[in-house]
């Protein structure tokens, strides 16, 4: 994958400063679907208000899909809504569940909004949806939910 020179600049600028090797692998990402929601999310990200995020399981295995399943360990630099370096995130866990069996306690570490489950379900469901939609999938409240809790490991 190549990145943006910015992107590129950041990350050296996080080896040198966490002596990490610059061969280590990486990913770059923005959350969210709109440059709003990527803005708001990585100041929650930030602020250390959001540790977790969920992703469709399925949609990672889908023919041509060239994104990988996130894994334990795995480095990110987090983007703003301009697709602009603003900190480096590290999983430090993974689940696969389905859709009704995420807990209170990850919908309040995705950090948005009351940090109830209730508007976690809400959002995700309004989220999902048009994305199983466009590759002709139902979502329903048995799809699995790749469920990651991450920390932040730069600015730290």
């Amino acid at each position: 994958m190549t990145f943006s020179t910015e992107i590129q600049a950041y990350w050296q600028q996080f080896c040198q400063a966490s002596g990490t090797d610059p061969e280590t692998p990486y990913g770059a990402f923005a959350f969210g679907n709109t440059e709003a929601m990527a803005d708001e999310l990585a100041h929650l990200v930030l602020q250390g208000k959001k540790t977790g995020t969920s992703s469709g399981y399925e949609l990672y295995f889908l023919p041509g899909e060239t994104e990988t399943v996130p894994q334990i360990g795995q480095i990110d630099i987090v983007l703003d809504g301009r697709e602009q370096p603003v900190g480096v995130i590290q999983n430090i866990a993974i689940t696969v569940l389905p859709f009704k069996e995420v807990s209170d306690e990850q919908a309040r570490k995705e950090g948005e909004g009351d940090l109830s489950l209730d508007y976690w379900r809400r959002v995700h469901i309004e989220f999902f949806k048009p994305y199983y939609a466009e590759v002709n999938l139902e979502f329903s409240e048995e799809t699995q939910v790749l469920y990651e809790e991450f920390k932040v490991i730069y600015p730290n």
